[in-house]
């Protein structure tokens, strides 16, 4: 059959979550202590158990996750890097989560503080 090289296209042809706008910017923006913790929050809100202890590996830090026997390691390179993060989960609710816990949604302000 002619599925196999369907497929394979399919897949070369995915992005990460994190290469995708809007989240590539809200990543670019954060500072590394700042995507640390909003990575940490999301791998939580998610299921993921959170290894306190972090890493560093190839120049990145790394945040590293559990969800059953699954492991997952999260690379957050310097601001100066493309892309700033790499690695992470298939996991759509944590993609979500992380680019609002990175840039947090500005309120416009309330009639009584002006």
């Amino acid at each position: 059959m002619r599925v196999a090289p369907l497929l394979l296209i399919l897949v070369s042809c995915a992005t990460a979550p994190a290469t995708r706008s809007p989240l590539r910017e809200q990543l670019a923006a954060a500072d590394t202590p700042q995507l640390e913790q909003a990575s940490r929050t999301c791998f939580a809100k998610s299921g993921w158990k959170v290894d306190p202890l972090g890493g560093v590996s190839g120049g990145a830090e790394v945040v590293t996750a559990y969800k059953g026997k699954t492991r997952t390691d999260l690379y957050i390179y310097s601001a100066d890097m493309k892309p700033r993060v790499t690695g992470g989960p298939d996991d759509e609710p944590f993609w979500a989560c992380l680019g609002p816990e990175v840039a947090p949604v500005k309120t416009a302000p309330s009639a009584s503080s002006k």
